[in-house]
């Protein structure tokens, strides 16, 4: 079906697939320079691990009864923390610094990243969730 021009503003697949930079910000509101690549929620890739993800739950849920609700939360943060860092491409620092490791390339490096600089991954988690960034009218 086609849905014409009046709906174009409104498709996110497309850029979710081809990921957008998400500018870190520091503390004080000023940009830390830093630029980090991402896919977005409706993306391709993240659709299939976070169904993966939801599967796995239900599986764990059915077999474990309680002893699987109580280990829950922390699968489920695990999970989170997983998919955002599934979703990183690449990052850059305007100055053309040389960054410490190839995010997205290395997952465990981009983890222990996200684990010591936590207002990084707040931010490019909400970046990846935000629908908005991966429109065309992009804020």
């Amino acid at each position: 079906m086609d849905f014409g021009a009046d709906f174009a503003e409104l498709e996110t697949k497309t850029a979710a697939n081809e990921g957008v930079e998400i500018e870190i910000m520091k503390p004080d509101g000023e940009s830390s320079g830093l630029f980090i690549r991402v896919l977005g929620q409706d993306s391709d890739a993240f659709n299939k691990l976070k169904e993966r993800h939801d599967r796995a739950r239900i599986r764990a849920l059915s077999k474990g009864g309680r002893a699987a609700v109580e280990g829950m939360f922390d699968v489920n943060k695990n999970n989170e923390m997983e998919l955002v860092c599934a979703c990183c491409l690449g990052w850059r620092h305007v100055n053309g610094k040389p960054m410490p490791f190839a995010i997205g390339g290395d997952e465990e490096d981009t983890l222990e990243f996200f684990i010591k600089f936590p207002i990084a991954y707040d931010q490019v988690r909400v970046g990846i969730y935000d629908r908005m960034n991966f429109t065309k009218a992009r804020p």
